[in-house]
């Protein structure tokens, strides 16, 4: 009997290893819904291991079952009010779901139980980061340096943060059936809360029934300003200034074209609850029609709201209005007005994989087209690398529609160095090819 006790202690301890293995695994592999199962498993076996109830808070955070994980960080808290670990968690959590208040006082809480661990800090830090108060996350970054002196991811931490203050330089690049663009702009954080840029970019728009004649470039010029006052709060402008450079004879273009014209945009852009996000913009573009010379300006009003409804699911919803010419029309007596929708959805389905999809009315510069309408996928490989894949149909007011599909990867090495490069193939009417796109972000 003694022996057959001893055989049933010496399996489930051999099962509940077994388990505690897969949930490790479940970790290392990035799969947190399976690690969350295996420990609620090793719980229920032993309730009152707090290193197994913390395995499971930290399994559920990363699965983004936030509420459930901060009940089982409070479970261990009930047991052991002191315990840094899960004050921490339940600050990480908080800093997760954008409450940065709540957050930086768990995170304070956390630095009282526990003076000689860094997370605390280097927690308050970066919810100041979030919040775009860099001067009051510049000072925490600092007492963590002084403090650990010797401690290389708080010398990380400090370093990527003041990555977020340096210049940054961006090159984009993309190839199509309608269409060929480049650009390049940089932007210098300043001062405590702004940034200033430039950019440049030329486009040429090209008939894909013609092998890709030349039919006219764009030439642009913008500068932009942006003031944050907080998390999701902040107003920016921009001025914009362009030019066309034609490449057929006016008489063949059968409509009025555009000569030059600026563009000038507001937005203003604040947080109306934790989840739900409202921006509105407007725009004015004074215009010159090249055929006739007469001007015009063309006005857009935007309204944006963007909502997460749970830690996965989130939503936008647009609605605005658009005065302006329609690529046919021949004089500024065919100014049109327009109603304007945009409608998107994404689902974090997991840790790695994103799905997402959008339909936009009027999304261009030259107003030619109806709506864009796009869904995409986004699969995380690692830290480093992903995969992207896209479908998008643009629906012309004039000739025939077009649609493309576009595979890509991303590059993130580390904190200086953003990158995406792609191929697509695009159809329109008769015409189609393989066209590519390469995108990069360099922060010094």
């Amino acid at each position: 009997m003694l022996m057959l006790g001893c055989a049933i202690i010496c399996l489930a301890r051999s099962a509940s290893a077994d388990t505690e293995d897969d949930a490790a695994d479940a970790v290392r592999r990035g799969d947190f819904a399976a690690a969350a199962s295996a420990y609620e498993q090793l719980v229920a076996a032993n309730p009152t291991s707090v290193s197994l109830r913390l395995g499971l808070a930290d399994a559920l955070a990363k699965d983004r079952q936030w509420e459930r994980a901060i009940g089982e960080y409070e479970a261990v808290l009930k047991r052991h009010p002191k315990n840094a670990e899960a004050l921490l968690g339940i600050s990480t959590v908080h800093r997760w779901q954008g409450n940065l208040d709540a957050a930086r006082r768990s995170y304070e809480q956390a630095r009282l139980a526990a003076p000689q661990e860094s997370g605390a800090v280097l927690g308050l830090a970066s919810t100041y980061a979030l919040d775009h108060d860099f001067s009051s996350a510049e000072k925490y970054y600092e007492q963590a340096e002084k403090l650990w002196p010797g401690d290389s991811s708080v010398q990380q931490a400090a370093y990527d943060f003041r990555r977020q203050r340096n210049p940054r330089l961006y090159l984009f690049w993309e190839s199509d059936l309608s269409f060929e663009a480049h650009q390049a702009g940089a932007i210098l954080p300043f001062g405590a809360r702004e940034e200033i840029g430039a950019e440049y970019q030329d486009e040429t728009s090209v008939a894909p029934q013609l092998d890709r004649a030349k039919i006219y470039t764009r030439r642009d010029h913008r500068l932009f300003y942006t003031h944050y006052f907080g998390r999701n709060n902040m107003l920016d402008f921009s001025a914009r200034a362009s030019a066309y450079e034609y490449h057929v004879p006016d008489s063949s273009l059968g409509y009025s074209s555009i000569d030059t014209y600026q563009e000038y945009r507001v937005r203003y852009t604040m947080p109306l609850t934790q989840d739900q996000v409202f921006s509105v913009r407007y725009t004015i573009r004074p215009t010159v029609l090249r055929l006739t010379q007469d001007s015009f300006n063309a006005h857009k009003v935007e309204t944006e709201l963007n909502s997460r409804w749970n830690p996965s699911f989130a939503t936008l919803l647009g609605i605005g209005w658009l005065r302006d010419l329609d690529s046919s029309a021949t004089s500024t007596s065919e100014l049109t007005n327009r109603s304007l929708l945009k409608v998107g959805v994404q689902w974090d389905v997991s840790g790695r994989l994103t799905l997402g999809a959008k339909y936009i009315t009027n999304p261009d510069l030259d107003n030619s087209m109806n709506a864009t309408a796009i869904a995409e996928a986004a699969y995380s490989l690692n830290e480093t690398w992903s995969v992207l894949g896209r479908y998008r149909t643009d629906d012309y007011k004039t000739g025939p529609d077009q649609s493309g599909y576009y595979l890509a990867v991303r590059f993130v090495p580390n904190s200086n160095w953003w990158s995406e490069f792609g191929l697509k193939y695009a159809e329109r009417g008769s015409a189609s090819g393989n066209y590519g796109l390469a995108s990069v972000s360099y922060r010094f």
